[in-house]
C-alpha cells in the first residue's frame, strides 16, 4: 500500500489477544493501532522488498513427511541454546526503537520472552539502557546482547563491559552493515530521527558515533572474540564461505540472517542458504551452534529451519506486533502461539524433542527429494 496511506483492515474493529490465533493474525490487525509512519517501519524493506517477499514464500517450498505410531508421550519444546536451557527453540530478533510502538517497550518484549522460556537479544540501539532492561527479569533468564562494531571502537567496549556486568550471556554482532540501504518511505532515516529524540542510552559516546564502518573484516570479529569472556554470535551471514570465517575467527554461533530484507534486496532467502551453511560449519567445527531468522511466520516454519540444522530460530516483525497489540503478554501470544504450533508439527513429524529432528524430515516442494 501507498507510504503513509490509512490502514484499515477488514476483521479488526474488535480485534484483542483473544482474537489472534495465528501470526497471520497479528500480521494483519497489529499495524492498524499504529502511527504511518512507525507502522511502514516495520513492514517495510529495501529495494523492489523481493528479498523481504522471499524469505516468507520460500518456507512454501519445504514440505514436511508426516510419521505415525512413534509413542508420542513425553514430549518437549524445550532445548539448550549456547549450553543453556530455554523454553522453546525460538528467540526474538534484535530490533530497535520498541518504547515507539508500546509504552512498555523493551521491558514488555523481555517480560513476555522470560514468561515463556524464550530468549531476546537486546539491539544497542534500544531505547532503554541494557542495564535497566535486564532489571526487568530474573538473573536467570537467558538475554543476550546486540551489538555493531562502530568505528569508535570505545563505543564497543563499553557495551561489551556493561553487559558482562548486567547478566547479558551472549554478544551478537551484527556484520551485514557496511552500506546502510534506504528502506521503502524512506522509513529508515524518518524514524532514526525520531528514535534521536528518544535517546540510545546504551550509546554514551553520542548520536553522531553510530555510523557504518565499511572497512570491517573477519579480524575485527576476532578482536571482539579477545576482548570478552562472552561467546560471540556473528549475525548477518548468508554464505558458507563467511561462516567458515567467522568460525575461524573464534565465533562461537553463527546467525544466517538477511536484516528481514532490509539490506540487499535480491539476496536469497534465508531459509534457501541454511542448510548449506550447516552442513559447512558441521563439517569443520561441530561444537558451533547455527540459528536463523527472516519470513518465520509459524511453527511449521520453525520445524523446517530446525530440520534444515538450525539450532535455534528468532523472529523480528512477529514480536513488534505482539508488543504493538498488547505489550508483554501480546509478545507473550505471539511466542505462544509459535510454540503451539510447532510443538504440534513436532509430534506429528515423529519427534519428542527440538534436538531430535532431522533433515531427512523435509523434503523441496519441485523435488519432492530429501533437501
Amino acid at each position: 500500500m501507498p507510504c503513509g496511506a490509512i490502514y484499515k483492515p477488514k476483521n479488526c474493529k474488535k480485534a484483542s489477544l483473544e482474537t489472534m490465533k495465528n501470526i497471520e493474525d497479528f500480521e494483519r490487525c497489529a499495524p492498524a493501532l499504529l502511527d504511518p509512519l512507525s507502522r511502514d517501519y516495520i513492514w517495510a524493506g529495501s529495494g523492489n522488498q523481493q528479498t523481504l517477499w522471499e524469505n516468507k514464500e520460500a518456507y512454501k517450498r519445504i514440505w514436511i513427511k508426516k510419521r505415525v505410531l512413534r509413542r508420542m508421550v513425553n514430549y518437549t519444546s524445550e532445548t539448550t541454546v549456547l549450553g543453556q536451557k530455554v523454553g522453546l527453540p525460538i528467540g526474538i530478533a534484535p530490533t530497535a526503537g520498541h518504547t515507539l510502538f508500546h509504552p512498555e517497550g523493551e521491558r514488555g518484549t523481555i517480560e513476555g520472552a522470560s514468561s515463556m522460556g524464550a530468549i531476546m537479544i537486546l539491539n544497542s540501539l534500544s531505547l532503554r539502557s541494557l542495564e535497566q532492561v535486564a532489571s526487568y527479569v530474573p538473573a536467570e533468564t537467558v538475554k543476550w546482547m546486540q551489538t555493531y562494531i562502530y568505528p569508535n571502537r570505545n563505543i564497543v567496549i563499553d557495551i561489551v563491559r556493561r553487559a558482562e556486568k548486567a547478566g547479558y550471556s551472549a554478544l551478537v554482532v551484527t556484520v551485514d552493515e557496511p552500506y546502510e540501504f534506504e528502506i521503502r518511505c524512506n522509513v529508515r532515516s524518518r524514524f532514526f530521527e525520531r528514535e534521536v529524540y528518544v535517546g540510545f542510552p546504551n550509546i554514551r559516546a553520542g548520536v553522531d558515533e553510530i555510523v557504518a564502518d565499511p572497512s570491517l573484516t573477519f579480524h575485527d570479529i576476532a578482536w571482539l572474540v579477545n576482548i570478552t569472556r562472552l561467546p560471540i554470535v556473528v549475525k548477518g551471514i548468508m554464505t558458507a564461505e563467511d561462516a567458515k570465517l567467522a568460525a575461524e575467527a573464534g565465533a562461537s554461533a553463527i546467525y544466517v540472517s538477511n536484516h528481514g530484507g532490509r539490506e540487499l534486496d535480491g539476496c536469497l532467502p534465508t531459509i534457501e542458504v541454511l542448510h548449506e551453511i550447516v552442513s559447512t560449519v558441521n563439517s569443520a567445527y561441530p561444537l558451533i551452534e547455527v540459528y536463523v531468522d527472516g519470513g518465520i511466520r509459524s511453527g511449521s516454519d520453525v520445524f523446517k529451519a530446525l530440520a534444515l540444522g538450525a539450532k535455534a530460530v528468532f523472529v523480528g516483525r512477529p514480536a513488534l506486533w505482539g508488543l504493538t497489540m498488547k505489550g508483554k503478554e501480546g509478545v507473550k501470544k505471539v511466542l505462544s502461539i509459535l510454540k503451539q504450533e510447532f510443538t504440534e508439527v513436532m509430534i506429528h513429524a515423529g519427534f519428542n524433542n527440538p534436538t531430535q529432528i532431522t533433515y531427512s524430515s523435509v523434503v523441496k516442494k519441485q523435488s519432492c527429494s530429501p533437501y
